[in-house]
């Protein structure tokens, strides 16, 4: 709903299937991994189901990493790869680019929430010369366990971070169900890894099928005059 104040808006961002394509990096890290440990390479719709999720959790679920320190070194030697080579084998969504800079330009918060660490998320975001877009980048950790973007979400609204009212856009069903859980609009995008129907069981409140559709929408529900200047705004 189009806020009739005009008053500045929060906009919660997923990174990877929302804003960036991280398919390729991922893809690279795990074949490194898998061959330095004497794994077999998961398939490709396997490797597409993990994104968006913690990657401990995931090279759990392969076969022969079981003893949990055999599996703390693999994690450590992926990281390692994608540290070295995967942040740069990402693509940013065409029109992602100009949409994040109209927002800014409006004076919204805008934050990611993703549930890469957050080492990587800044750095994905420096690469593409958004950092100064974002309010705040927050992420997971190397090491701990993997969170549910509610949870990640709870603690950003015990400090204020973040309110009800504003909306969360994100490719896959957690998105949607950690939006509903604070008070913020469910907005699923269909040119991520989550399913139209994984979207639409978690409670979507409007799903676009395409970035200029998704900025269509969004010039409605935030129609604030272009004040700022997107890459001098910090605070």
């Amino acid at each position: 709903m189009e806020d009739p104040t005009g008053a500045p808006g929060l906009v919660c961002f997923d990174l990877d299937g929302t804003l960036v394509d991280p398919l390729l990096g991922v893809r690279n890290c795990l074949r490194k991994t898998c061959e330095a440990f004497h794994l077999e390479m998961p398939d490709e719709p396997t490797i597409r189901n993990w994104i968006g999720f913690g990657m401990r959790e995931s090279l759990a679920t392969l076969k022969g990493l079981e003893d949990p320190a055999r599996l703390e070194t693999a994690l450590d030697f992926y990281w390692e790869r994608y540290r070295e080579d995967g942040v740069f084998e990402h693509e940013l969504y065409p029109g992602v680019f100009h949409l994040l800079h109209r927002l800014k330009r409006q004076g919204h918060r805008i934050y990611v929430v993703s549930a890469k660490p957050s080492l990587f998320a800044r750095r994905i975001a420096y690469q593409f010369d958004l950092n100064l877009i974002f309010d705040d980048i927050f992420g997971s950790s190397l090491k701990g366990r993997w969170q549910p973007k509610t949870e990640v979400l709870a603690g950003l609204a015990e400090r204020g971070t973040i309110h009800p009212g504003g909306v969360f856009i994100g490719d896959r069903g957690v998105d949607m169900t950690a939006a509903h859980d604070h008070g913020l609009e469910a907005i699923g995008v269909g040119w991520g890894y989550g399913s139209r129907e994984e979207l639409q069981q978690a409670g979507a409140d409007r799903l676009f099928d395409t970035v200029p559709e998704l900025d269509a929408w969004l010039r409605l529900r935030f129609p604030q005059a272009e004040v700022f200047d997107a890459f001098s705004r910090s605070e």
